[in-house]
């Protein structure tokens, strides 16, 4: 019996590029191309998005996060792809113009997807969802365009360069060379950490750059259906607070082998002075004294 060879998804960079942006491809199953802003907005009103793109086949997904200081939108360009917000589940596909149904039908018009602060959320190729459902047995009429590369945008509000920031950066750390100079103070981390070095550098950045992981999913350990009022509210404030106290460890311990966020190895210069000049005039900031009356 011969054994299916799976197909390995190919990224490719958008033509033309979204403008202000620069292409980073990541191969492997997990394919994706980001076009990342290289450049600050040029006013308080300016979205600056990222685009992604996710070549047919990959298995690429955002992975169960939430957002404490922004408010996330996504907006489907091309393709189809399922997101998970809150626990629910919904597919949207491109060519018919908004969330469609297992049957196929459109059930709500718009391509935009408002994704609220602390709200559980994840996204992906619908092809590869439809793909592990229907070894479950679960049926699906797929959307002309399942097989079409998916081409996403995202932005946040307020906004500001923190989800460039956190592309760059994440990137940077997930394909630096394994041969990377580095201190002996990292270096020993390394070898003691081994796989663990990469997450703990990439938790660092999630946690400076308002991107909370579901690290513990208390929604499959103590499933809230059927149970009292507000047991789906205490999983959420369960994942919630675990993702804050393990992130801030993790910080504390990437402040102690001098891990930062934001590199400037990995930032395109512009975000980099933007970035530092902001975290200079945080510094700077001048304390409000009490005024007195005597």
């Amino acid at each position: 019996m011969t054994q299916t060879q799976a197909i390995t998804p190919e990224p490719r960079a958008l033509n033309p590029l979204p403008t202000g942006t620069r292409a980073l491809l990541r191969s492997g199953q997990e394919a994706v191309a980001y076009h990342i802003p290289i450049t600050p907005p040029t006013d308080d009103t300016s979205q600056i998005k990222t685009t992604i793109s996710l070549p047919r086949y990959s298995a690429w997904t955002s992975g169960l996060h939430f957002h404490a200081t922004h408010t996330e939108f996504l907006r489907l360009v091309k393709g189809a792809i399922v997101v998970e917000l809150n626990g629910t589940t919904k597919s949207f596909s491109a060519l018919a113009g908004g969330e469609i149904d297992s049957s196929g039908r459109v059930v709500c018009e718009g391509l935009v997807v408002e994704v609220p602060r602390y709200a559980r959320h994840n996204w992906g190729r619908l092809e590869h969802c439809l793909d592990i459902e229907e070894k479950s047995r679960k049926k699906h009429v797929r959307p002309e365009d399942w097989v079409e590369e998916v081409v996403v945008e995202e932005w946040t509000d307020p906004s500001d360069i923190s989800k460039p920031l956190f592309f760059w950066n994440l990137n940077g750390i997930i394909m630096a060379p394994s041969d990377m100079v580095l201190s002996s103070r990292k270096r020993i981390a390394r070898g003691i950490l081994g796989d663990w070095w990469i997450d703990l550098q990439l938790l660092v950045v999630f946690f400076e750059l308002d991107n909370w992981p579901i690290l513990v999913n208390f929604r499959n350990l103590w499933p809230s259906e059927g149970t009292f009022a507000g047991a789906s509210w205490i999983n959420d404030c369960a994942e919630t607070v675990t993702s804050f106290v393990l992130l801030f460890f993790a910080k504390a311990l990437g402040v102690a082998l001098g891990l930062r966020a934001v590199d400037q190895k990995r930032t395109p210069a512009a975000l980099w002075e933007t970035y530092r000049k902001s975290s200079r005039d945080v510094q700077r900031k001048p304390t409000t004294k009490p005024v007195s009356y005597s």
